[in-house]
Parts: structure tokens; C-alpha cells; sequence
């Protein structure tokens, strides 16, 4: 107070009277949240508390105030439905929705933004939950090195599954396919090392080749009810 006193001008005594009657008639500023409450002149924005509303367009109440159109900040990435209680940025010309503080039903949150979504670190980026559920139009994965540790893996695709790689290893106790056409072609060499090996077919089996050799170190047997060579 002294300072604005002595802060009118050139240092001059004036009655005391005189200035009781000045500091009077000085207006007394208005609180930053009354101003919110009662409408903002042209200043900076203030926060405050509100509700979401019911309808086409995303309204607030504001608290201790009339319903105001509102739009979702672009860095409150959950969806605003009617009822939640909402933290807003209040100014004269808009209102910005900042964060959802209490949603109004018991739903799981989600996380919704307007356009393309990227999540970015220098370090390790972790998933955890009792469940991850997956679902998109198309997906591109670019990993470098992939390692899939879990105790049962179950794929269906409906129509087409393709694998390019320049060599696969597979490593199983007891391995089971089953198809109604199989086809193989390999260009090279094809070989298979078994302990026990049992080929069968129903109707017929054939072995065709340029050179064709079949030796046994112990036992060649040939049995049928017609054997015909040459």
C-alpha cells in the first residue's frame, strides 16, 4: 500500500484525507475463479471443474456457471461421455476439456485419439495386464529380433498364411499335421533321417525318378498279389 502511495507521480505531501478518499474510490480486483464464474473479459484462460452433458456436441456445465460448448484438449486422450466430472482451461472465446477426472460409468477406460496415435521412448516400452487384446484392419511389425516365450500358441487364419525366410528350424517332442492337399517342391536336396519310417496309402503309391536305388543292409522284401518288374 505505501508503495502505491508514493508511485502517483513526483514526491509532493498530500492531505491524508485526500488520499483515504482516492484509495476508496479504487476499484477492487476481481478473483481469477469469480471471473471464471461470472464470465471471462479478454485475459489468459483459468481452470475449472465442470460435467459433461447430454448430446450431439460435446457441452460442459461449468461449476457455479451456465452449459458452454467445449472441445477435447488434444492431449486428454480419454473420451469425454455425458455425466464424467471434467478439469477445463475457461476462457472468454473457448473451452478446452483438459482431463476426465471421474467418468460416470464403470466401464473400462480407454485411450481415443482424433488421429494417427505414436508412443515413442529412448528405453523399453512395457505391456502388462491379465489379458491383451489386439484388433486392427491391417498390421505392419518391423522388429529386428523377435523371441515369443509363452506355454501354448493357437493361429487361424482364414485364408492365407505365408512364411519367407532364408532358413527355419523347427524343434518339437511329437509333431502333427494334418491337410486335406499337401504339395512340396524342392529343388535341390531333400533328405529325412528317422529311426522308423512307415509310409501308407490307401489307393497308391508311386516312386518315380531317372535313377532309382533301394538297398537293405539285412531284409528287401517285395509282397503282393502281383509283382511285376520290367
Amino acid at each position: 500500500m505505501r508503495d502505491e502511495l508514493y508511485d502517483e507521480g513526483p514526491c509532493e505531501e498530500r492531505p491524508a484525507l485526500e488520499l483515504l478518499v482516492d484509495l476508496e474510490a479504487r476499484p477492487t480486483p476481481e478473483p481469477r475463479a469469480e471471473a471464471g464464474k461470472a464470465g471471462l473479459g479478454a485475459g489468459p484462460p483459468v481452470l475449472a471443474y465442470g460435467t459433461a452433458l447430454e448430446g450431439g456436441e460435446l457441452a460442459v456445465a461449468l461449476d457455479g456457471g451456465g452449459p458452454r460448448p467445449a472441445r477435447r484438449a488434444r492431449s486428454c486422450l480419454v473420451p469425454v461421455t455425458p455425466g464424467d466430472r471434467v478439469l477445463c482451461s475457461v476462457s472468454a472465446d473457448a473451452v478446452y476439456v483438459l482431463a476426465v477426472l471421474e467418468s460416470a460409468g464403470a466401464g473400462p477406460t480407454r485411450v481415443v485419439a482424433d488421429g494417427a496415435l505414436e508412443l515413442q521412448a529412448g528405453g523399453e516400452i512395457a505391456l502388462r495386464g491379465a489379458s491383451l487384446h489386439m484388433r486392427a484392419r491391417s498390421a505392419t511389425v518391423a522388429i529386428e529380433e523377435l523371441k515369443v516365450l509363452g506355454r501354448s500358441v493357437e493361429a487361424t487364419f482364414a485364408e492365407k498364411a505365408t512364411l519367407f525366410a532364408e532358413r527355419v528350424e523347427s524343434r518339437a517332442s511329437r509333431m502333427l499335421q494334418r491337410a486335406k492337399q499337401a504339395f512340396r517342391f524342392v529343388t535341390e536336396l531333400e533328405q529325412a533321417r528317422v529311426g522308423n519310417y512307415d509310409l501308407r496309402a490307401e489307393s497308391l503309391a508311386a516312386v518315380r525318378g531317372e535313377n532309382t536305388i533301394v538297398s537293405a543292409r539285412v531284409l528287401a522284401k517285395l509282397d503282393g498279389e502281383q509283382v511285376k518288374i520290367g
